[in-house]
């Protein structure tokens, strides 16, 4: 359970505006009751009582409107989170829903909300408790009420999907998966698309053909994305210079990151950082 961070208004360490977040894992936000304005990857998002939005951990947000009777907890929990789920929605779905970058927010039943966050509430609760290290009940009551927020978040992903429900190749959609997965593990050392088919114990082709059918996107688009974005994070969250950048992402040298950065973006790391009015350090 040392893996969960869970907060709620009161505990926010910034005031609005004032600091953006690139979370490490996946984040849940749920919102009980006024409205919360978050800025994430650059686009506006708005929460209204009942909302939940996922966060993928390659994103960055932060607050930047909270009204004045908003009641709402942050949940930073394991980013493998459609690892957990059980349901027949397919992966790729659950995958998508969560980290796509158009990400909406999930508007569940009232009653389902409310489960879910009395459960979360419960939670946050118990883990302010002091724990007796000689009896593990608390520990163990917390580890089954977290698995049951996961299970019900899932069946909110799950009805989701069913309203898009898509039929695909179910061994390709597998592959598709796992290389995504495996992307979001190695982008920042690995680019070439033999890494990846070498692991999966398939050709670069067919890799190129499973990705493509199923996400519409090439694999080294996808790969691009990655590092784009967490490049993009990273030069708004962080003081790392491009330099240090470039060694991070396993450039050759800092011109070689730039040509990348430009090539996509239209302007240079340094232009782009810049133009963002808010730098603040991870």
């Amino acid at each position: 359970m040392n893996k969960i961070q869970l907060i709620d208004q009161s505990e926010l360490l910034q005031k609005v505006g004032e600091y953006i977040y690139h979370p490490l894992n996946t984040t849940c936000i749920l919102v009980h009751t006024g409205t919360v304005a978050i800025d994430c990857n650059g686009n506006p998002v708005q929460l209204h009582a009942g909302s939940i939005f996922f966060i993928g951990y390659n994103k960055y947000y932060c607050f930047s409107e909270i009204s004045q009777d908003a009641q709402f907890k942050v949940l930073n929990y394991d980013r493998n989170f459609s690892n957990r789920i059980r349901f027949s929605i397919s992966k790729y779905d659950a995958y998508r829903l969560i980290h796509a970058n158009s990400s909406v927010p999930f508007s569940p039943t009232a009653t389902d909300f409310e489960t879910i966050w009395t459960l979360i509430s419960t939670l946050h609760q118990n883990r302010k408790k002091a724990q007796n290290q000689g009896m593990d009940f608390l520990q163990k009551a917390n580890v089954n009420i977290f698995m049951a927020i996961i299970y019900l978040l899932a069946a909110v992903i799950y009805d989701a999907g069913e309203r898009h429900l898509t039929i695909r190749n179910q061994r390709k959609e597998e592959i598709t998966v796992q290389f995504l997965q495996l992307v979001a593990d190695n982008y920042k050392q690995h680019r070439d698309l033999a890494f990846y088919a070498e692991l999966l114990h398939i050709s670069i082709k067919y890799l190129s053909i499973c990705v493509r059918e199923i996400t519409k996107d090439s694999p080294s688009a996808i790969l691009s994305n990655w590092l784009l974005s967490e490049a993009r994070a990273q030069l708004i969250v962080s003081n790392k210079t491009i330099n240090q950048l470039s060694q991070e992402f396993h450039f050759s040298d800092q011109y070689a990151f730039s040509k990348f950065f430009k090539k996509h973006v239209g302007i240079t790391p340094n232009i782009f950082r810049e133009r963002q009015a808010t730098t603040v350090t991870n």
